[in-house]
């Protein structure tokens, strides 16, 4: 009965090691993948910055509406455009070509279709 006792406590602590010992590679696992597909995603033409401070657009390439300081901004062509919220930079960072090609030549009106 003893050794039935001790074999059960040994093998619940070996389980219970075990499973701890696996959450951490499998979240580095999973940061690592994260990392590489948000790299990939941009590509040399392009990069996302918030902090930029000169934004070539007055209205946003996506929905046409104002511009807002706080969005978020992406270099594309030599041009720093900015959106009118968040999520429109991700928008546009899939398909820029096609986005900025709604803005007028100065950026001051959308032209595309809403």
């Amino acid at each position: 009965m003893l050794k039935q006792l001790v074999f059960i406590f040994t093998f619940a602590l070996f389980l219970s090691a075990s499973a701890f010992a696996q959450e951490n590679p499998k979240s580095e696992k999973e940061e690592a993948k994260l990392n590489s597909v948000v790299q990939s995603e941009q590509s040399s033409e392009m990069t996302v910055d918030s902090t930029a401070t000169k934004i070539w657009n007055k209205v946003c390439p996506v929905k046409g509406n104002p511009v807002e300081d706080e969005s978020p901004t992406v270099e594309y062509n030599g041009k720093l455009y900015g959106f009118c919220c968040p999520g429109c930079d991700t928008k546009f960072a899939k398909n820029p070509e096609k986005y900025a090609k709604n803005l007028s030549e100065d950026g001051t009106k959308f032209i595309g279709k809403k």
